[in-house]
C-alpha cells in the first residue's frame, strides 16, 4: 500500500469492489481493502442475481464467465405449494432472460480480482479497518491493520464504508439510522448440497416451498452441481439450541415431504450458515470525509433476492456523487444527491419487501382461508399471464413494485380465472 490515495474503500465485496472499479475508471487513485482472504464466502448470504445486476457489472467490464463460472442459468421461479405449482419465467431484460444463484466466494472473488485490474485501483485483502485517521478533528484517511503486519496510516480525501450490515466505518462515524423496521424480525439458515434430486428436467430453477407456518424454504440450482438450500422464517421460530444448529436445520428440512424427497441421497457440502434477526434500515449516507454504500448504507430482508442489485446500484450512484463533488459540487450537496437518488430506486422495493415478509411469514389469516385462497383466488391470480409478466419484470427491476398487482390487473385476472378453469375442464372432457 502507498500512504496516500484519493479514496479508501473499506470492504471488497460487491458494493466495494464495483465502487472501486468505477472510481478507478473515473481516474481516481483508490485503495480497496478487504479483511478476509479472497476468495472466501461472506458471513451469511445465499443470493440470486438477475439481469439488472449483471447489466451493472457489464458497465465495469466484469466478466460473466468468471463470476458465474460453471453455474446453471435459472430461468424459472417456482412456488411449489401442496395444492398447486406456479412458475414465473424471467422476462428478457437487458439482453438476458436468466438469473444465477451464484456461489458468493466465486462471485465476490471475481469482482475483487477484476477491480484490481482497473488502472488506479490497489486491491488488498487480509487488511482490516481500525479507525479513521484524524487531524484537528477532521477525517483525513484511515488506520489499517494488515494481517500479521503493523498498523498503517493511509491518507485519503474520502473513506467509504462498504463493509456490510455491521459496518465498522458506520460505527466509527456515528452514522444515524433511518426508517428502521424490526416489528417482523426474520432469521435465515442455509447450506449448499450436492446430488439433490432435480425439481424437473427443464433446467435451472429456484423453487420456493411455503408449507410451514411462519417459515419458508428455498432451493436454487447453483455452481458446480450444488443446490443452495435455505430456510427463512420468523426469528422466534428459527432459534437453534446452542451447539445444535445443523441438527435443527436438518429437522426443519425433513418436515417437508417434497424437500425430504429431493434430499434423499444428497450430501451437505458446507456448514450451515445464516443471519439472526435480519435488519431493515437505511443509514445516514455520509459526512465530512466519509460515506457508506451497499449494506452499510441500506439493508433489508433477503426474501425477494434484491440485495446484490441494491449493493452494486448504490455503488454506481456513489461513484457519480463523487464525480459531481470533484467537478465542484460541495460534498454536502453531492451526498444529498446520492441519498435522494438511492432512495428513489430502493425505497419502493424496501416497502414491498417489508409487506411481503408480513404477508408471507406473519400473516394472521386463518389456515382454512389460506388453503381455500390457494386453490381458487390465488390460483386464478397467479396463473394469469399478465400477472406473471409483471412479477418477472419486478424481479429484474424493469418496473417498480408499486406498478405490480394494480386493481385493474387483479380484477381482470379474477374474472378470467373461472373462464380459464372452465375452458381447461371442457378440453379435458373432449380429450377423454
Amino acid at each position: 500500500m502507498n500512504t496516500e490515495y484519493d479514496v479508501i474503500v473499506v470492504g471488497g465485496r460487491p458494493s466495494g469492489a464495483t465502487l472501486a472499479a468505477r472510481l478507478g475508471m473515473q481516474g481516481l487513485r483508490v485503495l480497496l481493502v478487504e479483511r478476509a482472504t479472497m476468495p472466501s464466502p461472506p458471513g451469511a448470504s445465499m443470493p440470486i442475481i438477475y439481469a439488472s445486476t449483471m447489466a451493472l457489472l457489464d458497465e465495469i467490464g466484469a466478466p460473466e464467465a468468471a463470476y458465474a463460472r460453471n453455474t446453471p442459468r435459472v430461468r424459472r421461479m417456482v412456488n411449489a405449494m401442496p395444492e398447486m405449482q406456479m412458475a414465473v419465467y424471467l422476462p428478457e431484460s437487458r439482453g438476458r432472460n436468466y438469473a444465477y444463484a451464484v456461489d458468493r466466494a466465486r462471485f465476490d472473488g471475481a469482482l475483487f480480482a477484476h477491480s484490481g485490474t482497473i488502472s488506479g485501483v490497489t486491491a488488498v485483502d487480509n487488511t482490516s479497518f481500525i479507525d479513521f485517521l484524524r487531524e484537528d478533528g477532521r477525517i483525513v484517511g484511515a488506520v489499517l491493520q494488515p494481517a500479521g503486519g503493523e498498523r498503517q496510516s493511509v491518507r485519503a480525501a474520502l473513506v467509504v464504508g462498504a463493509d456490510g450490515r455491521f459496518s465498522a466505518v458506520a460505527r466509527k462515524a456515528g452514522a444515524s439510522e433511518r426508517d428502521a423496521r424490526d416489528e417482523h424480525p426474520t432469521s435465515l439458515l442455509y447450506a449448499y448440497w450436492k446430488n439433490v434430486q432435480p425439481y424437473d428436467d427443464l433446467g435451472g430453477v429456484a423453487v420456493a416451498y411455503g408449507e410451514g407456518a411462519g417459515i419458508g424454504y428455498l432451493l436454487m440450482d447453483s455452481a458446480d452441481g450444488t443446490t443452495a438450500v435455505g430456510i427463512e422464517g420468523r426469528a422466534a421460530l428459527l432459534e437453534p439450541p446452542a451447539g445444535k444448529v445443523e441438527a435443527f436445520y436438518l429437522e426443519l428440512l425433513h418436515q417437508i415431504p417434497a424437500i425430504r424427497a429431493r434430499l434423499q441421497g444428497a450430501e451437505m457440502v458446507t456448514d450451515v450458515r445464516g443471519m439472526r434477526k435480519i435488519g431493515n434500515l437505511y443509514r445516514q449516507p455520509g459526512g465530512e470525509g466519509w460515506a457508506l454504500v451497499g449494506d452499510a448504507y441500506h439493508q433489508k430482508d433477503p426474501i425477494d433476492g434484491q440485495g446484490v442489485y441494491d449493493a452494486v446500484f448504490t455503488a454506481k450512484l456513489l461513484a457519480r456523487a463523487i464525480a459531481k463533488w470533484q467537478a465542484g459540487l460541495s460534498w454536502d450537496e453531492a451526498l444529498a444527491w446520492y441519498d435522494e437518488a438511492a432512495r428513489a430506486e430502493t425505497y419502493p422495493m424496501y416497502r414491498a419487501t417489508l409487506d411481503r415478509v408480513q404477508s408471507s411469514l406473519y400473516s394472521q389469516i386463518p389456515e382454512w382461508f389460506t388453503r381455500l385462497a390457494s386453490r381458487t383466488l390465488f390460483k386464478w391470480l397467479i396463473e394469469d399471464p399478465n400477472t406473471q409478466t409483471q412479477l418477472g419484470q419486478m424481479l429484474v427491476r424493469e418496473i417498480s413494485p408499486t406498478e405490480v398487482m394494480s386493481p385493474p390487473l387483479v380484477v381482470g385476472a379474477l374474472l378470467k380465472g373461472p373462464l380459464r378453469d372452465l375452458s381447461n375442464f371442457l378440453d379435458r372432457q373432449i380429450r377423454a
